[in-house]
């Protein structure tokens, strides 16, 4: 693509995205600030479009970025002092390509034959009620516990304590809480089996 074939489809990009009277409402020196913006971004297309092309790795969405750097510079309100315009002008476009991959990336596309095929992850009303079942039975059970047996069966399984610190808290032996553990455990499986 020549200079003036670049120069060209920037300008028909700017004349659909800035009417003339936006234009003329922007101060001098923001004016100018953009002037040069789009004058380096024309001057420097095919250096930008390398660059980006390495960044993005792709030409396409380079081009792209570029387009939406140009169409975006017509209607910026205003884009302050600029000392590197090549770099502002490369970090904007990237910024740019970058938010659109960023919105293409929310939708995905599948083929409707297979939707009926995906599994929905959450809990049917069926699943949803035999579980709160089964809390409650538990809830119930362990409620059953003796309370020394409880606290040590919940410091283990709730707390994730090991035997000998549920020792030291208890005032007991390690033996002591392997044993009301096992026979904790034993209890509740019981329990919980025979329905």
């Amino acid at each position: 693509m020549s200079q003036h074939e670049i120069t060209a489809r920037l300008q028909e990009a700017d004349r659909h995205a800035v009417g003339a009277g936006d234009r003329e409402t922007c101060d001098i020196q923001v004016r100018d600030e953009l002037v040069q913006l789009r004058d380096t971004l024309e001057r420097d297309y095919l250096a930008l479009l390398r660059r980006l092309t390495a960044a993005l790795r792709s030409r396409d969405d380079a081009a792209a970025a570029l387009h939406d750097a140009y169409v975006r510079l017509g209607s910026a309100p205003s884009v302050g002092e600029v000392r590197q315009p090549f770099a502002y002008l490369y970090r904007m476009a990237l910024n740019l390509a970058r938010n659109s991959f960023k919105r293409e990336a929310r939708y995905c596309e599948i083929d409707p034959d297979r939707l009926p095929l995906l599994r929905d992850s959450a809990p049917d009303p069926e699943q949803a009620a035999l579980t709160k079942i089964d809390v409650s039975r538990a809830t119930d059970a362990l409620a059953d516990l003796s309370q020394r047996r409880r606290d040590i069966f919940l410091a283990r399984w709730r707390d994730g304590l090991r035997h000998a610190e549920i020792a030291g808290q208890f005032g007991l032996h390690k033996r002591t809480v392997q044993k009301e553990l096992a026979r904790a455990e034993r209890f509740l499986k019981k329990r919980l089996d025979s329905v």
